[in-house]
């Protein structure tokens, strides 16, 4: 029910969709937050995906170069759309 397919989310009309949080059951990807524009990830995922979701921005130590970096963790509830975000979302491929 998203709608690129031309149909609206009960939880979007409920204003319950995005959550201030991301809860333990919920799947994450982790990006690096200075490369991408959250908000136009925001709207990629209220237009192809389904279910509720959370963004979340924190510090993380890099364990390659050992620097503490800003990254933004995306949780979604459905293991599906976790794989559906990281394949097909373009902007979290994009650098700079």
């Amino acid at each position: 029910m998203s709608l690129s397919r031309g149909e609206l989310n009960p939880l979007d009309v409920l204003g319950m969709r995005k959550l201030n949080f991301i809860p333990e059951h919920f799947q994450t990807i982790t990006i690096e937050t200075g490369f991408q524009d959250i908000k136009k990830i925001d709207q990629w995922i209220n237009y192809h995906l389904n279910s509720r979701y959370a963004i979340e921005h924190t510090i993380m130590l890099d364990q390659t170069s050992k620097k503490i970096t800003q990254v933004t963790i995306i949780g979604l509830e459905d293991p599906k759309e976790i794989t559906m975000l990281s394949l097909g979302c373009q902007l979290l491929h994009q650098k700079g």
